[in-house]
Formats: C-alpha cells, sequence, structure tokens
C-alpha cells in the first residue's frame, strides 16, 4: 500500500485594487479543502507571505480560524512568547491579561467571528466591573493595555493567515485621559518634609537618593555599592529589579536612555555614607546568616529588597507624616516637576529621569511649562529694564 501524501497547498498572486492578493488553498485535518488569502502593497510581501502560510501548510501546522477559539488561539500565542525577544516582564503581563480577562469573556469565540463590536463590549464591561475582587472597573490605562495585548495577539493570526484583518483595527481604542502628572505631586515642600520626617528610618538613604534622583523604583531596588561613585558624587544606573509571576526579577534598564549617570547632591552622598556604615554594622551582626551581595538597599541579613515592598513601605511612612498620600512612583514625578518649576532646561531634567527622548518629558510634565515660561518673559523683561 503507498503512503498517503501530504498535500502541500497550492498558492497564487495577482494583483487587485491597486495592491497583491496572495491566495492559497490546503486540506484539513478533517479532509476538507480550505482556502485563505490576503491582501499585500507589494509583491514581494505578498510572496513572502505565501511562502510562509505553504511552508506551514506542508508541515500540518495549519490550523482553521474556522473551529479554533480565541482561548485555544491565546494560549498557543503565550506558549510562542518564549521564543521571542520580549522581556520577561511583559510576558508576564501578557499572560495574566490573558488569562485572567481575557479568555475568561472571549476565549469561546470562535476566531472568526470576533467581531469590533465584541472587542468594545469586552472593553467596556472591564471598565466597569473588571477587577477581578469585584470592587468595580479597571481604570483607563489597565484597559488599555488588555486592547494592546489583544492587538498584538490577533496582529499574530494576520500574519499567519488564520484572520484576513485584525477586528482591534476596526475597533475604537479606550481613550486615555489627558497626562495630568503634574496636578498630583507633592510640592518641594512636601518633598522636603517626607525626607525630614524620613531620616531616622532605617532605609533614610532610600529616601532622599529617590526624592533628590528620581530614580524608577525598580532602578533604586537594582542599585549595587558599585554602581556609587561617593567620592566623585554620582551613580550609574545599570539594572532594575522587576516582580515577574510573583518573584523579583533583575533586567536591564528599561531603555537604552535609561542606562544613565546620575549626579548627587553633597548631602545625597553624606546620608548614603551613613548608610553604609549602618549595613557594615547590620552584616557583622548577623555574622554568617548575611546574604552575600553588593546590594545597596537590603534587609536586616542582605537580602534584596523587592520593589513591592518597598512601595508599600512607602506609604506607611507617608501616612504617619501626616501627608497627602501618593504611590511611590510620584516621587519621581516630585522631582521632575520641582526641577522644572525652578527653571531647570527639560532636556537636564530628560538625563535624569532616563527618558529616551525630551519630548516624552514635555509632554508629561506640559503643565508645569506655562508657568517655566512666564517666568522666562519676566526675567527677560527685568534684564531690559534694568538697562
Amino acid at each position: 500500500m503507498s503512503k498517503p501524501r501530504r498535500d502541500k497547498g497550492t498558492g497564487s498572486i495577482r494583483e487587485r485594487d491597486g495592491g497583491y492578493q496572495a491566495r492559497y488553498s490546503f486540506v484539513d485535518p478533517s479532509g476538507i479543502r480550505r482556502q485563505r488569502s490576503n491582501r499585500f502593497e507589494t509583491r514581494t510581501e505578498a510572496r513572502q507571505w505565501l511562502t510562509a502560510r505553504l511552508a506551514e501548510s506542508a508541515g500540518g501546522q495549519t490550523a482553521d480560524p474556522g473551529t479554533i477559539t480565541v482561548g485555544q488561539y491565546l494560549e498557543e500565542w503565550l506558549g510562542s512568547l518564549g521564543m521571542s525577544q520580549l522581556e520577561a516582564a511583559t510576558v508576564s503581563w501578557y499572560r495574566s491579561a490573558v488569562q485572567r480577562h481575557i479568555v475568561p469573556v472571549l476565549g469561546g469565540v470562535k476566531l472568526a467571528r470576533l467581531s469590533p463590536t465584541m472587542i468594545e463590549s469586552f472593553m467596556a464591561e472591564k471598565a466597569q466591573h473588571g477587577r477581578l475582587d469585584g470592587a468595580g472597573g479597571l481604570g483607563p490605562v489597565s484597559v488599555r493595555r488588555l486592547q494592546v495585548t489583544l492587538h498584538k495577539a490577533l496582529d499574530a493570526a494576520v500574519r499567519k493567515g488564520m484572520l484576513l484583518r485584525n477586528p482591534c483595527d476596526l475597533a475604537d481604542k479606550v481613550k486615555l485621559p489627558a497626562s495630568d502628572v503634574t496636578l498630583d505631586v507633592w510640592t518641594p515642600d512636601e518633598l522636603a518634609s517626607f525626607v525630614t520626617a524620613t531620616s531616622d528610618d532605617r532605609l533614610a538613604g532610600l529616601w532622599r537618593l529617590d526624592a533628590m534622583t528620581g530614580l524608577r523604583r525598580s532602578e533604586v531596588c537594582g542599585l549595587q555599592w558599585p554602581d556609587l561613585d561617593l567620592e566623585g558624587g554620582r551613580l550609574s544606573v545599570r539594572r532594575a529589579v522587576v516582580i515577574v509571576d510573583g518573584m523579583p526579577h533583575v533586567k536591564p534598564p528599561k531603555t537604552a536612555r535609561s542606562r544613565r549617570t546620575v549626579e548627587l547632591d553633597s548631602q545625597t552622598v553624606a546620608v548614603l555614607r551613613e548608610h553604609r556604615k549602618a549595613q557594615l554594622e547590620e552584616r557583622l551582626r548577623a555574622g554568617t546568616a548575611w546574604t552575600p551581595g553588593e546590594w545597596l538597599f537590603t534587609n536586616e541579613i542582605g537580602i534584596p529588597l523587592r520593589p513591592d515592598w518597598v512601595g508599600r513601605r512607602f506609604s506607611t511612612l507617608v501616612e504617619a507624616a501626616g501627608l497627602r498620600p501618593l504611590p511611590m512612583r510620584m516621587l519621581r514625578h516630585s522631582h521632575a516637576t520641582a526641577l522644572l518649576a525652578a527653571g531647570e532646561h527639560p532636556k537636564i531634567v530628560a538625563e535624569r529621569l532616563g527618558h529616551s527622548s525630551i519630548s516624552i518629558t514635555l509632554d508629561t510634565y506640559s503643565a508645569v511649562l506655562p508657568n517655566m515660561q512666564r517666568d522666562a518673559v519676566e526675567r527677560l523683561a527685568r534684564t531690559f529694564d534694568a538697562r
């Protein structure tokens, strides 16, 4: 008996509507012949797509979008992310978004039948009742991140020929509120009050360092003693610590610009010297119980601090100090707005914060800039009037 021959599929490319349509046919696992097509701007793109689809068909990897569900597809997509260049924290977020939010609602829908209206309804439901603890809806940023996750996953389905077009492209995008970060930061006086109130805390060096540098919480937790040049009064940001699947994970800084050198004021240097002295004393007391390492901020036995714990400790200290409650990331924004309000050039602020471009700084802190412009005009006028 002859061995059954695998159907490798057949394909074609033709000009259509000012572009090129690639089409191929294949026999699915149930023995039914099916067709798929996609449209491209150039013949080269069409040929590349068709070649990849025919190779999948020949290898028996072609899935039928008419039978596969959104849940089945997303699980396969998550599995493929292990071979991607994405950071572990990003993959963890995608997994959480898919398994905890998207699949429970849309998982049973046939992939081919997923529509823009379904996606919009899903986003609206998450905005109203999306919190897993049942305490209301998710914020606009969280809902937008769910939409981005779904969009990225379905883009992969389009590239594989499982969908002709990404339905997320036709759905209304979740609108994010205009940046109002400058309305929710501490004033320079409040920032100073926090530093004073925490000056006797075991982690006084951490709180002052963050208030005076604007480092991200993950960057503060990633600092090691070799990163500090106390004689020169500067530090180097070389790594960050993030939480991935409940565990701390050391990673490179967020962007290339995040790998930077930040100047320190003399008082912060003095506080860090005291912190180093206190840590050495703790190390002597701990003896063999001390965890080897060169981490700048640790617990009493040398274990590096988790960023989520640092955030909770920050909130506790803020409450004890009687200050306006703000999440720890607002220390970073408070530092930036204080510099801008004092007349510092946005380029310098962008360099200290590790922004990838000055435009991010200008967009984020736009509410501060009108006052800067007014102050600059007044200074110029005083120069003229003094003549």
